[in-house]
């Protein structure tokens, strides 16, 4: 079992202090002037808190690691590429998908460690900072999305991204729980490092299937 140390993630606000008014100014200019900047800082106070509701706590690791959030597991099997994707649904309705760059398909595994849940929909995160949701061009019902996760026992899916071929070295992927608990301050997210350098990248790519046959979970 692997994890890492969270790393709360957001962006920094930086604040400016105001300038004094100048001497000349009447009374009631100051007295307005002190109630803008009162709602100013409870504005930008307002803006603090929902961006702090919005952050999370992350941990990483890396593929064929498990790698434990406080209320979730989760890892990355492996990884593949692929300029066609194939998935029989259900119903054993098939969908050809062909990407604009190349999908990369992922095995995905994750448990609950206290009460089931469901994943949001998995995030590849690139080394640019640009984020790409999994493609809706393969069914949900195929995805790491669909089971509730359950304590104590794994669900094993695939998470299907369609992304430039460029954008694979350094990626990542980020896995976090769809919905929040009560009282809970910062969502987990866990965040496995691909190990894609960019020769590593450049021969998933080589190596890539003409087409690759996704199949149902029944």
């Amino acid at each position: 079992m692997s994890s890492a140390t969270p790393v709360r993630t957001g962006t920094a606000v930086r604040r400016r202090a105001p300038r004094p008014p100048g001497r000349l100014r009447r009374a009631g200019v100051l007295v307005a002037g002190a109630a803008l900047a009162v709602a100013a800082v409870g504005l930008q106070t307002l803006g603090l808190d929902q961006q702090a509701r919005m952050a999370h706590l992350t941990w990483t690791g890396g593929v064929g690691e498990e790698v434990s959030a406080s209320r979730f597991s989760a890892r990355v099997k492996a990884v593949q590429a692929a300029r066609v994707v194939e998935s029989t649904d259900p119903s054993d309705k098939v969908r050809r998908a062909t990407a604009s760059g190349i999908f990369l398909i992922a095995d995905v595994g994750a448990t609950a460690r206290r009460e089931p849940q469901k994943l949001a929909p998995p995030v590849l995160l690139t080394e640019d900072g640009k984020r790409y949701t999994a493609t809706d061009k393969v069914p949900s019902s195929l995805g790491i999305t669909e089971p509730f996760i359950q304590v104590g026992w794994w669900a094993e899916r695939t998470a299907v991204f369609e992304i430039p071929a460029a954008a694979l070295a350094g990626s990542r992927i980020v896995l976090a729980p769809k919905n929040g608990f009560m009282g809970e301050a910062l969502l987990p997210e866990v965040e496995i490092d691909l190990g894609l350098d960019g020769a590593a990248a450049q021969r998933l790519i080589s190596n890539a299937k003409d087409v690759y046959q996704l199949a149902s979970k029944k």
